[in-house]
Protein backbone atom coordinates (compact mmCIF):
# COMPACT_ATOMS: atom_id res chain seq x y z
CA UNK A 1 0.00 0.00 0.00
CA UNK A 2 0.85 3.16 -0.97
CA UNK A 3 2.62 4.81 2.48
CA UNK A 4 0.83 8.28 1.92
CA UNK A 5 -2.53 6.42 2.23
CA UNK A 6 -3.19 7.17 5.54
CA UNK A 7 -1.16 9.81 7.33
CA UNK A 8 -2.07 9.75 10.81
CA UNK A 9 -0.67 12.47 13.60
CA UNK A 10 1.27 10.47 16.44
CA UNK A 11 -0.26 11.37 19.80
CA UNK A 12 0.34 9.48 23.12
CA UNK A 13 -3.42 8.78 23.99
CA UNK A 14 -7.09 10.72 23.58
CA UNK A 15 -6.54 14.52 22.01
CA UNK A 16 -9.07 16.87 24.03
CA UNK A 17 -8.84 20.21 24.24
CA UNK A 18 -11.26 21.37 26.46
CA UNK A 19 -15.22 20.08 27.58
CA UNK A 20 -17.43 21.90 29.52
CA UNK A 21 -20.53 20.86 31.40
CA UNK A 22 -23.63 20.67 29.48
CA UNK A 23 -26.62 23.01 30.45
CA UNK A 24 -30.21 23.17 29.31
CA UNK A 25 -31.70 25.64 26.30
CA UNK A 26 -38.30 -2.79 32.44
CA UNK A 27 -38.76 -2.62 28.21
CA UNK A 28 -40.63 -0.29 27.07
CA UNK A 29 -43.00 -1.16 24.02
CA UNK A 30 -44.23 2.23 23.74
CA UNK A 31 -42.51 4.36 20.20
CA UNK A 32 -41.12 7.69 20.86
CA UNK A 33 -40.55 10.68 18.79
CA UNK A 34 -38.87 13.75 18.47
CA UNK A 35 -35.81 14.97 19.84
CA UNK A 36 -34.69 14.37 23.51
CA UNK A 37 -32.04 15.38 25.89
CA UNK A 38 -30.18 12.13 27.19
CA UNK A 39 -27.81 11.37 29.56
CA UNK A 40 -25.25 8.74 28.30
CA UNK A 41 -24.90 5.86 31.11
CA UNK A 42 -22.36 3.53 29.51
CA UNK A 43 -20.40 2.69 26.05
CA UNK A 44 -20.14 -1.24 25.12
CA UNK A 45 -21.10 -2.59 28.35
CA UNK A 46 -20.72 -6.16 29.45
CA UNK A 47 -24.12 -8.46 30.14
CA UNK A 48 -24.49 -7.51 33.31
CA UNK A 49 -24.25 -3.83 32.60
CA UNK A 50 -26.23 -4.06 29.86
CA UNK A 51 -28.84 -6.07 31.91
CA UNK A 52 -28.48 -3.81 34.68
CA UNK A 53 -29.26 -0.74 32.30
CA UNK A 54 -31.67 -1.95 30.53
CA UNK A 55 -33.55 -4.15 32.79
CA UNK A 56 -34.01 -7.31 31.44
CA UNK A 57 -32.02 -10.21 30.44
CA UNK A 58 -29.66 -10.05 27.34
CA UNK A 59 -27.55 -12.13 24.99
CA UNK A 60 -24.05 -12.09 25.68
CA UNK A 61 -22.93 -8.22 23.79
CA UNK A 62 -20.78 -9.03 20.49
CA UNK A 63 -18.95 -5.88 19.47
CA UNK A 64 -16.71 -7.11 16.94
CA UNK A 65 -16.97 -8.80 13.65
CA UNK A 66 -15.50 -9.81 10.56
CA UNK A 67 -18.22 -8.23 8.04
CA UNK A 68 -18.28 -8.57 4.53
CA UNK A 69 -16.47 -5.96 3.55
CA UNK A 70 -13.63 -6.34 6.39
CA UNK A 71 -13.82 -5.98 9.94
CA UNK A 72 -16.02 -4.15 11.82
CA UNK A 73 -16.84 -2.96 15.37
CA UNK A 74 -19.96 -1.78 16.72
CA UNK A 75 -20.63 1.14 19.50
CA UNK A 76 -23.36 1.23 21.48
CA UNK A 77 -24.04 4.07 23.41
CA UNK A 78 -26.34 3.38 26.40
CA UNK A 79 -28.79 6.44 26.41
CA UNK A 80 -31.88 7.34 29.01
CA UNK A 81 -33.90 10.61 28.08
CA UNK A 82 -33.87 13.41 31.28
CA UNK A 83 -37.93 13.39 32.02
CA UNK A 84 -37.27 16.93 33.59
CA UNK A 85 -36.68 17.33 29.57
CA UNK A 86 -39.13 15.51 27.75
CA UNK A 87 -42.21 15.99 28.78
CA UNK A 88 -42.10 13.10 31.62
CA UNK A 89 -40.58 10.90 29.36
CA UNK A 90 -38.12 8.46 31.20
CA UNK A 91 -36.89 5.61 28.00
CA UNK A 92 -33.53 3.66 27.77
CA UNK A 93 -32.40 3.00 24.68
CA UNK A 94 -29.14 2.46 22.07
CA UNK A 95 -27.78 4.90 19.48
CA UNK A 96 -25.19 2.54 17.69
CA UNK A 97 -22.35 3.25 15.07
CA UNK A 98 -20.81 1.06 12.98
CA UNK A 99 -16.86 1.36 12.46
CA UNK A 100 -15.39 -0.18 9.61
CA UNK A 101 -11.04 -0.67 8.99
CA UNK A 102 -11.24 1.26 5.89
CA UNK A 103 -11.07 4.44 4.25
CA UNK A 104 -14.20 6.23 4.28
CA UNK A 105 -14.18 6.25 0.34
CA UNK A 106 -17.63 7.07 -1.86
CA UNK A 107 -18.79 4.63 -4.24
CA UNK A 108 -16.28 5.24 -6.65
CA UNK A 109 -13.34 5.59 -4.13
CA UNK A 110 -12.82 8.82 -6.06
CA UNK A 111 -13.61 11.12 -3.04
CA UNK A 112 -12.91 10.29 0.33
CA UNK A 113 -13.91 11.76 4.13
CA UNK A 114 -10.65 13.35 5.80
CA UNK A 115 -10.75 14.51 9.57
CA UNK A 116 -8.47 16.73 11.32
CA UNK A 117 -7.12 16.85 15.13
CA UNK A 118 -10.19 19.75 16.02
CA UNK A 119 -12.82 16.86 15.10
CA UNK A 120 -13.39 19.17 11.20
CA UNK A 121 -14.22 16.74 8.73
CA UNK A 122 -15.67 17.18 4.69
CA UNK A 123 -15.27 14.94 1.80
CA UNK A 124 -12.48 15.98 -0.89
CA UNK A 125 -11.37 14.35 -3.69
CA UNK A 126 -8.98 10.66 -2.96
CA UNK A 127 -6.15 12.18 -5.20
CA UNK A 128 -6.22 15.70 -3.09
CA UNK A 129 -5.85 14.13 0.04
CA UNK A 130 -3.18 11.77 -0.50
CA UNK A 131 -1.52 14.60 -1.49
CA UNK A 132 -2.29 16.98 1.12
CA UNK A 133 -3.31 19.75 -0.31
CA UNK A 134 -6.01 22.17 1.12
CA UNK A 135 -9.84 21.37 1.03
CA UNK A 136 -11.71 23.78 -0.95
CA UNK A 137 -15.46 23.80 -1.98
CA UNK A 138 -16.81 23.13 -5.68
CA UNK A 139 -17.37 27.35 -5.50
CA UNK A 140 -13.15 27.59 -4.21
CA UNK A 141 -14.20 28.85 -1.18
CA UNK A 142 -11.75 27.73 2.17
CA UNK A 143 -13.10 24.36 4.38
CA UNK A 144 -13.27 24.60 8.20
CA UNK A 145 -10.18 22.16 7.91
CA UNK A 146 -6.65 22.60 9.47
CA UNK A 147 -4.10 21.69 7.21
CA UNK A 148 -2.83 18.83 9.22
CA UNK A 149 -5.69 16.14 8.38
CA UNK A 150 -5.97 12.41 7.62
CA UNK A 151 -8.38 10.19 5.82
CA UNK A 152 -11.22 8.58 8.30
CA UNK A 153 -11.96 5.25 8.60
CA UNK A 154 -16.17 4.37 7.69
CA UNK A 155 -18.32 5.84 10.75
CA UNK A 156 -15.36 7.78 12.62
CA UNK A 157 -16.61 11.31 11.56
CA UNK A 158 -20.44 10.73 13.22
CA UNK A 159 -18.83 9.30 16.62
CA UNK A 160 -16.71 12.34 16.78
CA UNK A 161 -19.45 14.30 16.14
CA UNK A 162 -21.30 13.16 18.71
CA UNK A 163 -18.49 13.19 21.14
CA UNK A 164 -18.13 16.84 20.55
CA UNK A 165 -21.44 17.63 21.26
CA UNK A 166 -21.69 15.78 24.42
CA UNK A 167 -18.56 17.19 25.44
CA UNK A 168 -19.31 20.59 24.82
CA UNK A 169 -15.99 21.16 22.78
CA UNK A 170 -16.03 24.72 21.46
CA UNK A 171 -14.90 25.43 17.83
CA UNK A 172 -11.76 25.91 16.79
CA UNK A 173 -11.86 28.92 14.31
CA UNK A 174 -13.45 31.69 13.57
CA UNK A 175 -14.80 32.79 10.10
CA UNK A 176 -12.89 36.11 9.71
CA UNK A 177 -12.83 38.20 6.10
CA UNK A 178 -14.57 35.12 3.78
CA UNK A 179 -11.89 32.69 5.50
CA UNK A 180 -12.08 30.29 8.44
CA UNK A 181 -9.08 31.53 10.79
CA UNK A 182 -7.87 29.21 13.49
CA UNK A 183 -8.51 30.51 17.19
CA UNK A 184 -5.63 31.93 19.81
CA UNK A 185 -7.20 29.12 21.97
CA UNK A 186 -7.90 26.97 19.39
CA UNK A 187 -6.14 23.85 21.22
CA UNK A 188 -9.25 24.33 23.36
CA UNK A 189 -11.29 22.87 20.35
CA UNK A 190 -9.30 19.53 20.03
CA UNK A 191 -11.04 16.41 19.68
CA UNK A 192 -9.42 13.24 17.96
CA UNK A 193 -9.76 9.46 19.00
CA UNK A 194 -6.21 8.53 18.46
CA UNK A 195 -7.16 4.30 19.50
CA UNK A 196 -9.77 3.65 17.20
CA UNK A 197 -7.57 0.51 15.98
CA UNK A 198 -7.81 -0.79 19.35
CA UNK A 199 -11.71 -0.88 19.47
CA UNK A 200 -11.39 -3.76 16.41
CA UNK A 201 -9.34 -5.78 18.99
CA UNK A 202 -12.42 -5.37 21.46
CA UNK A 203 -10.96 -2.64 23.76
CA UNK A 204 -12.97 0.52 24.36
CA UNK A 205 -10.65 2.61 27.33
CA UNK A 206 -10.64 5.20 25.24
CA UNK A 207 -14.31 5.74 24.90
CA UNK A 208 -15.13 5.06 27.96
CA UNK A 209 -12.24 7.88 29.09
CA UNK A 210 -14.08 10.24 26.71
CA UNK A 211 -17.20 9.24 28.47
CA UNK A 212 -15.72 10.13 32.39
CA UNK A 213 -14.53 13.66 31.47
CA UNK A 214 -18.02 14.65 31.92
CA UNK A 215 -20.25 11.89 33.26
CA UNK A 216 -23.24 13.94 33.97
CA UNK A 217 -23.69 15.71 30.72
CA UNK A 218 -25.87 15.39 28.28
CA UNK A 219 -26.92 15.17 24.42
CA UNK A 220 -29.85 16.23 22.48
CA UNK A 221 -30.85 13.32 19.87
CA UNK A 222 -33.21 12.46 17.79
CA UNK A 223 -35.32 10.04 18.11
CA UNK A 224 -37.76 8.33 15.44
CA UNK A 225 -39.69 5.19 14.29
CA UNK A 226 -37.85 2.44 12.27
CA UNK A 227 -40.17 -0.06 10.44
CA UNK A 228 -38.54 -3.62 9.37
CA UNK A 229 -39.33 -5.53 6.42
CA UNK A 230 -41.59 -7.50 8.57
CA UNK A 231 -43.94 -4.44 9.65
CA UNK A 232 -42.67 -4.02 13.16
CA UNK A 233 -41.23 -1.20 14.28
CA UNK A 234 -38.57 -0.26 16.50
CA UNK A 235 -37.48 2.51 18.43
CA UNK A 236 -34.43 4.14 16.41
CA UNK A 237 -32.06 6.91 17.05
CA UNK A 238 -30.28 8.94 14.52
CA UNK A 239 -26.59 8.69 14.69
CA UNK A 240 -25.40 10.40 11.96
CA UNK A 241 -23.18 13.52 13.16
CA UNK A 242 -25.31 16.57 12.10
CA UNK A 243 -28.16 15.52 13.67
CA UNK A 244 -27.24 15.38 17.17
CA UNK A 245 -26.98 18.39 18.94
CA UNK A 246 -25.07 19.57 22.07
CA UNK A 247 -27.68 20.11 24.80
CA UNK A 248 -27.13 23.96 25.16
CA UNK A 249 -28.35 24.07 21.12
CA UNK A 250 -31.53 26.09 20.68
CA UNK A 251 -34.04 27.55 18.12
CA UNK A 252 -30.94 27.42 15.57
CA UNK A 253 -29.42 24.42 16.17
CA UNK A 254 -32.71 22.98 15.64
CA UNK A 255 -32.92 24.39 12.59
CA UNK A 256 -30.10 22.60 10.91
CA UNK A 257 -31.27 19.86 12.31
CA UNK A 258 -34.38 19.67 10.27
CA UNK A 259 -32.29 20.70 7.48
CA UNK A 260 -29.72 17.91 7.91
CA UNK A 261 -32.79 15.20 8.13
CA UNK A 262 -34.11 16.77 4.81
CA UNK A 263 -30.72 16.56 3.39
CA UNK A 264 -30.41 13.02 5.12
CA UNK A 265 -33.62 11.19 3.72
CA UNK A 266 -32.83 13.24 -0.22
CA UNK A 267 -29.43 11.09 -0.02
CA UNK A 268 -31.11 8.21 0.70
CA UNK A 269 -30.68 7.98 3.81
CA UNK A 270 -33.28 6.64 7.02
CA UNK A 271 -35.62 5.72 4.72
CA UNK A 272 -37.49 3.30 6.25
CA UNK A 273 -37.30 5.74 9.46
CA UNK A 274 -39.40 8.20 10.35
CA UNK A 275 -37.92 11.01 12.69
CA UNK A 276 -39.87 14.38 13.61
CA UNK A 277 -37.75 17.83 14.53
CA UNK A 278 -40.01 18.06 17.78
CA UNK A 279 -40.82 18.14 21.57
CA UNK A 280 -40.14 14.77 22.25
CA UNK A 281 -43.93 12.52 22.14
CA UNK A 282 -45.21 9.22 21.84
CA UNK A 283 -45.24 8.16 18.65
CA UNK A 284 -49.03 7.15 17.22
CA UNK A 285 -48.41 7.18 13.30
CA UNK A 286 -47.63 3.95 11.45
CA UNK A 287 -44.37 4.64 9.77
CA UNK A 288 -44.32 4.19 5.66
CA UNK A 289 -41.99 1.18 4.85
CA UNK A 290 -40.03 2.35 2.14
CA UNK A 291 -36.89 0.88 -0.25
CA UNK A 292 -33.67 -0.16 1.38
CA UNK A 293 -30.86 2.23 1.85
CA UNK A 294 -27.62 2.13 -0.72
CA UNK A 295 -24.93 0.04 -0.31
CA UNK A 296 -21.79 0.61 2.05
CA UNK A 297 -18.76 2.60 0.92
CA UNK A 298 -15.77 0.78 -0.24
CA UNK A 299 -13.54 -0.77 1.77
CA UNK A 300 -9.36 -2.16 2.68
CA UNK A 301 -8.39 -4.84 4.73
CA UNK A 302 -5.16 -3.13 5.40
CA UNK A 303 -6.30 0.50 6.30
CA UNK A 304 -4.26 0.63 9.91
CA UNK A 305 -1.17 -0.86 8.30
CA UNK A 306 -0.22 1.97 6.00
Amino acid sequence: MDSNFYKRPHYSFLAVGKTSESTETVENFKRYIGVGSSFVKAVNPNKAELDNLLGFDNQEPQYTRDGEQGKEVSIHFIVKTDPNQCNGIEITNRLMFTLRQAPAYNRDQSKVQVIDGYGNHTWMSTEDAKLGKPAITANGNPVKLDTKYRMACVGECDLVDFFKAYLCIPDAFNWVNGTWVKKENAAEGIFALEHIKDYFNGDFSELRQALAMQPNNKVKLLYGVRTTDEGKQRQAIASKGDLILANASGARGLERMEKALVGAKQAGSYTNTEFKVQELAEYSVQATNLETAPASPATSDDFWNS
